[in-house]
C-alpha cells in the first residue's frame, strides 16, 4: 500500500511539473526554487545569515496534528491534505499541486513534548475566491496575511532537528541585530517531492512580530 501511494505522489508531481511553463507565465516575483506556483514574495534584503522577505497574502487548505515527531506530523498532515486536492471536496474537484508544503512549528523548550503541527498546502490562486469545501473535518482553509518572514535556506531532507537547529540560529542572529520576531512557532517550508534526490530546497521561516498568528 506504502508503494502504491508512494507511485500515486510521483504521477502527480509529474503531472504538476508539466504544468510548470504555464505557471511561470502567469504568476509575478516567486523563487527560482519554485518548479509550481509558490507564494509571492519581495525580498527585501539578504545577510550572511537570512533573507527579510515580505509575503503577499495567500489562501491554504491546512489541517492540525498532533505528534511527538515532526516526520510523522508532516506524513500525516501531507495525505490528508493530498486526499484534499485530490477530489476529496464538496466540488470533487482536483486541484493542482503547489509550493511549498508549509508546516507550522510551536516552539517548546523540551523536544520530547507533544506538539500540535499545522501542515498546509497553498491553494492555487483560481481557487482563492470560492475554495472547495474540504469533506474531511480535519482539513480547513485558512489566510495567510500579508507578512514578514526571516528565511533561511538549506538543502537535504527537512527533519525535526535541522528545522529546529537551523531556527535557532536564525533567531540568534536576530537577537543580535534587535530585531523583533514572533517567537512562539515558525514554519518549515519544504519544496521538493519525497523522490527528488538532488537540489533540494528547504527553508526555515521566523515571522516578523507582525507575521502571521
Amino acid at each position: 500500500m506504502a508503494l502504491f501511494l508512494t507511485v500515486i505522489m510521483m504521477r502527480y508531481y509529474l503531472l504538476a511539473l508539466g504544468c510548470v511553463v504555464l505557471i511561470k507565465a502567469v504568476v509575478g516575483s516567486q523563487g527560482d526554487f519554485c518548479n509550481l506556483e509558490c507564494p509571492e514574495f519581495d525580498s527585501v534584503r539578504s545577510t550572511s545569515d537570512y533573507e527579510v522577505r515580505r509575503y503577499s497574502d495567500t489562501k491554504w487548505v491546512s489541517t492540525k496534528v498532533s505528534s511527538m515527531n515532526y516526520g510523522i506530523a508532516s506524513m500525516r498532515g501531507f495525505w490528508k491534505l493530498f486526499a484534499y486536492i485530490g477530489g476529496e471536496n464538496e466540488a470533487g474537484v482536483k486541484i493542482e499541486m503547489t509550493q511549498p508544503v508549509l508546516i507550522k512549528i510551536p516552539e517548546e523548550t523540551s523536544w520530547w513534548l507533544w506538539k500540535e503541527y499545522t501542515v498546509s498546502f497553498m491553494l492555487p490562486r483560481e481557487h482563492w475566491d470560492s475554495p472547495p469545501t474540504p469533506t474531511n473535518t480535519d482539513v480547513y482553509i485558512d489566510h495567510m496575511p500579508e507578512s514578514t518572514a526571516y528565511v533561511k535556506s538549506y538543502g537535504g531532507w527537512a527533519n525535526g532537528w535541522n528545522t529546529n537547529s537551523n531556527r535557532q540560529e536564525v533567531e540568534q542572529k536576530l537577537t543580535e541585530a534587535g530585531e523583533t520576531f514572533e517567537d512562539s512557532f515558525y514554519y518549515s517550508a519544504a519544496y521538493n517531492a519525497p523522490f527528488e534526490m538532488t537540489n533540494r530546497h528547504n527553508e526555515v521561516w521566523v515571522m516578523s512580530s507582525n507575521g502571521r498568528k
